[in-house]
This record gives structure tokens, sequence and C-alpha cells, in this order.
């Protein structure tokens, strides 16, 4: 127990001391209220007794006295009297406690029997008086009774007295409440009192106690700054803690100096940087660990030598930075940087300190940094910062001495498809095989670098023309040979466009930009090939910027417009669905067909928006047929969906959002994707259609017959429609086994509960062996062909009838 605990539980004990005398003043109040109650009753008893056996005192002269115990009458009416003015309830018995008198007549002549202690009989009897309780029914609380003993002059006991004195005894009581509210109130304000001022004497003086224990703690971890607050005057407490205070500064001085030496001390010694200390005559007087390790002699080999010959780029006490080789004893040797600055006194020199730091590392690390920033990380050659300063250096070479200079931009085909099909790992492993080849096939002279991706440069210095072609057919026929990644053959081929006569040009980036044009050129061509740069090249891309720029404010400026290719029900001729194809209205060059700018829009990631459009337009449109006209309106409508847009993750909420907002049933909307597309990720593909399927709209294979054409996806991919492609519709007149195959795929169709379309549809004969095949649905220029929505309408006002 503490000190504080110990001083509480003092004033508790003293606090619960109060407690019980104010109790034991609250019980005796009590007591005495009910002794003098009973006694007063007592005295009030007596004198009726004497009234009723002496008889009433004599109020007129010569009146004869008679005792009312010898007249029933007389004491009934003395009683009822008694009863009446002053509400006493008085019960007179003989000695056989036999009722003479009582309020209640009824009472009167039976025997007293509400005494269960027998005190009436005992106090007939010794002639005491008692009190008691008297419980009856019609008081079940209890009736407090006082009985007297009565006797007559002579000295003879005739009987008793019983008077109730509940009245009174409720009175006294009632007189000492007050008494006994003061001695609650009294107790209680004691009890608090005393329990406040422990409280706060204990933790006034815990308080201080506390802070002198804790300040003793904090000067044993070594903290010699702590002090104590002094209060409470000049108490003992007071003058402890003063006392304290001067002890732990006396020992916050003497640390400080302790603490002064051994920190300079301990920097010397843990400096990373060598620091030596030379005398006036140039000898070491001082030397650190560093210092040691980093001349190879130590500490003990440096002290008392000639620093000059130790270090021999210090220069004796000059002032200066310098940096030398130091060759050390083992026969290694660093790179050491010196610092001398010489200590003066009194405008004297005295000394000198030498800083030594070994910048070995620091210089490796340079060289690393500036390799880094020059050349390529992955590969290793030089990147096209590189590859752009030796260019300009080799341009002024050149047309200082008219020697011939040429660019090579390469960009190897196919190289996506391996990093996307075998990963990263393997991207990288291809790209350092390519730059080995590379080096292989050039002079030493000659320049490869890497400028991102898959794109390398080759500058050739002083190479005529016809080396400047070998050199890039080497570079072709280098990289054409198969790549073994990962236990597995890869091929990929390179396009490269050339600049044989780079010297003509003004700047480096103009020579990369026409050799970067013309390698483009050369994909245009069909790739793996190399092409001269030509100024034209530098139209056409001029022109094709243009274009993309001009497509890719079509959907913005309203530019694209949405025809309508009507489906048809082979065995009535009547349109049942329709795709919704895009044009483009050119503002320079017309009404252009998809192929002359969906490509681009693929290349450049503006399909996912012109898909968006379609989509919006046909749904839209569809449904606005539906409601004026549903006897001509298509029951359904197709949009072609680009592998881009498939996958954009929102691409599920978008197709929601179209068809929310026109309106359209989702029955009534078929997504198409060609089967490129859908084999691309089964696992994938098939989770993203269930998605799309989920909102009632209808998945098709388009062009099925020119992608992978394996049947066995068809059970894999959640698909409705199956679109056969004109290819293999064209030659199929007079083609027996082509007819076959025809007939097969529209069957297989049929069987896995598939909606079979066969496009392409040109001529009658066509119409009419589908017909026979069994084909209920076709499409093609025979049919109808691609035309506005308005227009297609109007069309159908004449029903078209099959040739």
């Amino acid at each position: 127990m503490n000190v504080r605990q110990k001083l509480l539980a003092g004033y508790l004990v003293v606090a619960l001391l109060v407690v019980a005398t104010a109790l034991t003043a609250w019980l005796t109040d009590a007591a005495s209220a009910r002794r003098a109650a009973a006694l007063e009753a007592a005295q009030v008893a007596r004198g009726i007794g004497k009234d009723i056996a002496l008889g009433l005192p004599v109020d007129t002269p010569g009146e004869v006295i008679t005792p009312l115990y010898d007249h029933r009458a007389a004491l009934t009416n003395f009683i009822n009297r008694l009863h009446d003015n002053q509400r006493r309830d008085i019960v007179v018995v003989d000695t056989t406690k036999y009722i003479l008198g009582d309020a209640l007549i009824e009472n009167i002549g039976s025997v007293f029997d509400h005494d269960t202690g027998d005190e009436v009989g005992r106090t007939i009897a010794d002639g005491r008086s008692r009190v008691f309780v008297e419980q009856s029914v019609d008081y079940p609380q209890g009736i407090k009774q006082v009985v007297v003993q009565m006797t007559r002059a002579s000295g003879v006991v005739v009987g008793a007295v019983i008077l109730e004195y509940t009245p009174l005894y409720e009175q006294m009581l009632a007189g000492t409440r007050q008494a006994q509210i003061i001695i609650l109130c009294t107790g209680s304000v004691a009890f608090l009192s005393v329990l406040l001022i422990g409280f706060l004497l204990a933790t006034s003086l815990t308080r201080r106690i506390t802070a002198l224990t804790t300040a003793v703690r904090v000067i044993r971890t070594g903290d010699y700054s702590h002090r104590v607050p002094v209060t409470g005057g000049r108490d003992e407490i007071g003058r402890l803690a003063g006392a304290f205070n001067a002890m732990a500064g006396e020992l916050d001085r003497s640390a400080r100096e302790i603490l002064a030496k051994e920190y300079t001390d301990s920097i010397l010694a843990n400096a990373g940087e060598g620091i030596c200390g030379l005398d006036t005559t140039g000898r070491i007087a001082f030397a650190n660990a560093a210092a040691g390790r980093i001349t190879g002699l130590g500490v003990a080999g440096l002290l008392d030598r000639d620093a000059a010959e130790v270090l021999p780029e210090t220069a004796g006490l000059t002032a200066a930075t310098r940096e030398g080789r130091l060759q050390r004893a083992d026969g290694t040797s660093v790179t050491v940087e010196y610092t001398v600055n010489a200590i003066e006194k009194d405008g004297r020199t005295i000394g000198a300190v030498i800083l030594l730091r070994d910048v070995t590392r620091q210089h490796a690390l340079e060289y690393d940094l500036r390799h880094q920033a020059l050349h390529d990380g992955l590969t290793g050659l030089p990147n096209r910062k590189l590859l752009l300063d030796r260019l300009e250096h080799a341009l002024t070479r050149s047309r200082a001495a008219s020697e011939p200079l040429a660019v090579l931009y390469l960009d190897l085909d196919g190289f996506k498809r391996v990093n996307d099909s075998l990963g990263h790992n393997a991207g990288d492993l291809l790209l350092r095989t390519a730059a080995e080849r590379l080096t292989g096939v050039l002079r030493a002279q000659d320049t490869v670098a890497r400028l991102g991706g898959d794109e390398f440069a080759v500058l050739l210095e002083n190479a005529v023309p016809e080396a400047v072609e070998r050199v890039a057919q080497d570079c072709l026929d280098a990289l054409a040979r198969p790549f073994l990644i990962h236990n597995r053959e890869v091929l990929v081929t390179v396009s490269i466009g050339v600049v044989p006569d780079a010297a003509r040009y003004t700047s480096a980036d103009e020579v990369l930009r026409n050799a970067d044009v013309a390698m483009y050129a050369a994909k245009d061509q069909g790739k793996n090939r190399f092409l001269t740069f030509e100024n034209r090249m530098h139209e056409q891309l001029l022109s094709r910027l243009d274009q993309e720029s001009r497509l890719r404010d079509a959907v913005h400026r309203g530019e694209l417009r949405m025809h309508l290719q009507p489906v048809v029900s082979v065995p009535d001729g009547q349109m049942v669905g329709a795709e919704a194809l895009v044009r483009w209205q050119d503002p320079q060059h017309g009404l252009r067909q998809p192929g002359s700018f969906i490509p681009l829009a693929e290349e450049t990631g503006m399909i996912v928006e012109i898909d968006r459009w379609v989509l919006m337009e046909a749904c839209r449109t569809i449904k606005q047929w539906q409601d004026d006209d549903p006897a001509t309106a298509p029951a359904w409508v197709s949009v072609n969906l680009s592998a881009a847009h498939l996958e954009v993750p929102d691409l599920t909420d978008r197709i929601a959002y179209a068809l929310s907002t026109s309106g359209l049933p989702a029955r009534c909307l078929v997504l198409e994707l060609t089967e490129t597309i859908l084999m691309r990720d089964i696992a994938v593909t098939a989770a993203r259609l269930e998605e799309l399927r989920e909102l009632g709209v209808k998945i098709a294979i388009d062009d099925f017959g020119t992608g992978y054409s394996s049947l066995g996806y068809l059970r894999d991919i959640p698909v409705d429609v199956l679109k056969i492609d004109r290819s293999f519709i064209t030659g199929m007149t007079g083609n027996g086994r082509q007819q076959e195959l025809v007939n097969a795929v529209i069957q297989l169709g049929h069987m896995l509960g598939l909606r079979v379309v066969v496009e392409g549809i040109e001529e009658a004969d066509q119409l009419a062996l589908l017909s026979v095949m069994g084909c209920k649905f076709v499409q093609g220029y025979h049919l109808g062909r691609p035309v506005p929505a308005d227009e297609l309408r109007v069309l159908r006002a004449a029903p078209a009838v099959l040739a």
C-alpha cells in the first residue's frame, strides 16, 4: 500500500467514526423519545387510576367524594368524556382482568386478553407500570398501550388502568425528528468534509512525492536536465526538492563536460572520412581509423610519418583540394581526394588538418550513371539520346569531309504477338537476341541503338549506297532467322526505313524522323522489307495524320452515318432483321465506305467511339421504326463490336445504357463479333459474353470461316447467331464439294440451336441452292444493299420477292 492509499485509509476511518457517532446520537434520541412517551403515558394513567379508585376532586363545598370504581355508570361517563375530549382510549379492569369500563360498550363485561405477554396481570401483581402493543383485527399495525396498577386509599389493589398512548408516542417522535435531521445533515457534512480534506491532502503529498521519485528515475537514465517543481513552501518535502535540484544541476554540468569530450573523440574516430592532424614540421601527429583504412597503413602506421611521403598529393601545409591515385602497400590503389586546411593561432601556422575521401566508388557510380543515362537498360545498346548526339557529330564530320552518312530505322514485325502470347520475359529475351544479331552484322565503327519498345536504329558512317542496302538486307536476314525463346521457336520479321544521304538534312531529328517515315511505308507495303525515304512518304504521312485528326472529330461533328442492310427470311422473302453499318460523310472526300477509315480507327483506338455511336444510333432508329410502323420494322438489328470495344471494362453497362435510353427491348439487339476476336482468350471472352447475354441481347459470330474455323469453340463460347462468310458462298454454284461444306455448316448450326445467316448473296442461283439446303436467313446485295434507315423504310412499302 502506497502513501496515498494509507492517508486515504486513515481519513476514511475518521469519517466512518464521525458517521458512527451521528448514528449513535440518532438512535439515542429516538430511544429517549420512546421512553419519555411511555413515562408520560404512565403518569397520565396513574392520575386517571386515582380518579377512578379514589373519586374525582371536590369542586363544591360539602360535596361527598364517591369513587367511580363503585359506580359503573359514572365510570362509563368518565371514560367516554375522556375519549371524546382528549381522544384517550381507556380500559379499566379489575384484578381478574374483567373489563369494568371501556369506550366500546360491547367490551364491558368481557375479559381483557389483548396483552399476549400478560403485562396487565403482572402489573396488577407487582404494581410496576408496563407498555405493550395491542394487536387486533381492527388495528393490524398495533396500538401502544401502557398499564398501571389501580389501588384504593387503603392500599388495596382493585385492578388496573390500560391507556392508549400511540398519539403521545407519535407526538414525542415528531418532536425529535428535527433534531434527528440536524444530526443526519451534520454527520453527512462531516463525513464528506473529512473525505475531501483527506483526498486533497493525500493528492498534494503524493504528487510531490511522485515528482521526486520520477525525477530520481529520470536521473538514473542519464538525463540530468530534469528538475522538480519546488512547491509547498519550506516544509520537509519542499526542502528535499530544492536539494535534489541542486544535486541534479551539479550532475548535469559534469555530464556535459564528459559528454563533450567523448562526443568529439567519437566523431573523429567514427568519421567516414579520413582525418590527419599535422604538426608544424608536416609530420602526422593524429590520425583516425578511416585514415588508416583508406591508406592501408592503419592508425599506428600513420603516426609520426611525414605526410608528404604517405600522402604525396597533400603538398605540405598549403590549403588546397586535390585528387590523386594512392598506391597501397598491399598492391591495390584507390582514388583519394585530399582537402588541406591550415591551423593558425595568434597569426601563425601551428599545423594543418587533412581530410581524405576515397572517391573510387563515387567515380565508378558516376560512370554507371552516365552509362545508364545514354544506354538502354535491357540491351546495353546506346539509347535515343546518345544516338542523336552521335548523329549530330557525324553530320558535322560528314559535311566537313564530304563523306556519305546513312541511318536505318528498324521496327520488329509481330513482336507484340510474341509479347502478348509468351509474356514480357520472352519479349525481353527476344529484344536482347535481336540486338546481338544486329550488332553482329555491323562494322565496328557503326552504331546500333535501341530507341524504345521494339524499335532500333543504325548509324552508318562513310558507307556508300550499295553498302547501305547490303547492311539493310543483312539486318533483314539476321532477324528473319527463328528465335529460340523458352524452348520454343519464334519467327519475327523487321521493317526498315533507310535514309542513305543523311548529310543533306539539317538536323539529327529530321534524319531520324525521315527514317521513321520510310519504316512505316515499308510496313504499309507488307512488312519484312526495307524502303528508302522519299519526300512523298512524308506527304503521305502528313495526309494520314490529317485524316486521323479529321476522323477523331467526325463523331463529335456529326459526320458519321448509319446504313441498314436487310436480313431476309428465305421462305417468304420478307425482311426480318437488319445489320447496322457505318459510313463517314467526309467533308473533303464525300461519303466513305468502312474499308477506307475503319482500319485507321482500329489502329488509333477511335473505333471504340465509333462503335458506341453506331450502337446508340441503331437502337434509337429501330425502336422508333417499331413504334411508328411495327408491321414493316425489323425484329432485330445487328451491330458489330470491335476487339478494342470487347476489352472495355464497362461494356455491359454501355450496352444496358443504350437499351434503356432508346427503349429497345434487349431481345431485338444482336452483337456481332468476328472469330478472331472471340478466340483471343476463350475463358475471358466467354465470361464477358455471358454478362451480355444476361441482359437479354443475342451474340453472333460474324464472318464464320475466315478465322479459326474451329467447330470446337462453338461449344465453349455462348453464341446465338452464326453468320457464314461470303467467301463460302462465292463460287459455290457448280462446285458440289463446296455446296456440301456450306450445307454441313448450316445443318450444324441448326443442330446447335443457332440462328444461321448466310452473307454475300449476290446471285439468284446462290439463293436457290441455300433454299434447298434449308437455310432460313440470308443477306447480300442481291436482296438489298446498305441504305439509310429512311430509305429502307420506303423500300419496305413494296415487299421484296425472292428471285
